[in-house]
């Protein structure tokens, strides 16, 4: 059965943001709100109900009680590693309170405010305060120095990397992202899209040929075969919202108004004909005026991961842990550190149709993917 799943993809496309030091891009805020119900809840009087079910009440300290059993170690670790980065800073001198209050300003004007009383009440709505939200910058801000004062690059690097990478940093003015419109085809076997691009190059209308193709997908045979993908300019490595490989060969490989294939597309395992008839491509800021966020943007991939930087914090400050049921987490956090962080925020990802820059450790990333073809 044909079925294009990368047809979906304009489905689960990102909202585009403008890339600033801080990646201050809304995914989830649910460990937030536990930490701060968790903290606002430690004081409160115990027999006061939180909520009332069938004339049964629940009272605070069974919700305080459920709370710490279930959320308990991951409060407390990342409680550990706020104070850890707040030490950092008293000492440092990385991060101050004007910058802190100038990434908040810039965060609720990329979540789509101008007042800001909405946009306290829209955090009201969440569980969330403006209290804890600068707490959650200034987390993020401290770690992001101090990754950046051990990450050594040089303009040169930092201007390879920009050029590689220019959707991260692309700020379109409509406000729409990049799109590609093009003619796909795709198939488990290799040898029929030999046969339905042979059918095209002998002059077959490439309309007709996916209105038969694509016989059992009514979707794609409604279009005949047209499709306009929607690229982000920042996603999850961890999730994509489509294949890189696909996104790479849509927005860079695939030559302007011919057609180009078949192409295995690993992760799907699949072979993909296409013929590319439009890009939008997004503008883009010249380096000299976002260098700091370029900079921020590459020490996200090749600076030291916050794991390292917890490590080198907790060898430097002394951490006890008086509970014995988070004893552990003294070990834990001079170890292997389980990582906490507001989930408010996530690092910037590279572009999926661009490589990264050459290092000295990995070489050429270009040169590692024909090795492998």
């Amino acid at each position: 059965m044909k079925t294009l799943v990368f047809a979906a993809a304009t489905h689960y496309a990102l909202r585009i943001k403008p890339v600033k030091e801080v990646p201050l891009l809304m995914r989830s805020l649910s460990f937030i709100v536990i930490v701060a119900s968790f903290l606002s809840l430690w004081g409160c009087g115990g027999r006061k109900p939180i909520a009332v079910v069938g004339g049964r009440v629940i009272s605070q300290n069974e919700f305080r009680q459920t709370m710490e059993q279930y959320y308990g170690a991951r409060t407390l670790r990342w409680l550990i590693q706020h104070q850890l980065l707040l030490l950092s800073n008293e000492k440092q001198k990385l991060v101050s309170d004007k910058e802190v209050e100038r990434e908040y300003k810039n965060f609720m004007r990329l979540s789509g405010f101008e007042d800001e009383q909405q946009f306290l009440a829209f955090l009201a709505r969440q569980g969330m305060t403006k209290e804890a939200m600068l707490e959650d910058i200034k987390h993020e801000l401290i770690l992001q120095r101090l990754r950046e004062k051990q990450t050594k690059v040089d303009d040169k690097t930092l201007q390879e990397f920009y050029r590689r990478n220019w959707a991260m940093f692309a700020q379109p003015p409509t406000g729409e992202p990049p799109t590609v419109r093009c003619f796909i085809f795709q198939s488990l076997k290799r040898e029929e899209l030999e046969k339905v691009k042979a059918l095209i190059e002998k002059g077959e209308d490439i309309r007709k040929v996916a209105y038969d193709f694509y016989k059992d997908n009514p979707q794609l045979r409604s279009t005949r075969g047209e499709a306009v993908i929607t690229l982000p300019l920042v996603f999850d490595p961890q999730h994509p919202p489509m294949p890189p490989s696909l996104m790479k060969l849509l927005a860079q490989d695939a030559p302007m108004n011919k057609l180009h294939g078949p192409v295995l597309i690993p992760e799907m395992k699949l072979w993909v004909l296409v013929k590319v008839t439009e890009r939008k491509r997004p503008f883009v800021l010249p380096y000299e005026e976002i260098k700091r966020e370029v900079k921020a943007a590459y020490v996200q991939f090749f600076g030291p991961p916050p794991e390292a930087i917890f490590q080198q914090l907790a060898k430097e400050f002394s951490i006890s842990v008086h509970d014995p049921r988070y004893k552990f987490l003294e070990d834990e956090i001079r170890t292997r550190i389980m990582l906490e962080r507001p989930m408010t925020f996530q690092p910037p990802a590279e572009a999926p149709s661009l490589t990264r820059p050459p290092s000295q450790e990995g070489g050429r990333l270009e040169q590692r993917e024909r090795t492998a073809q």
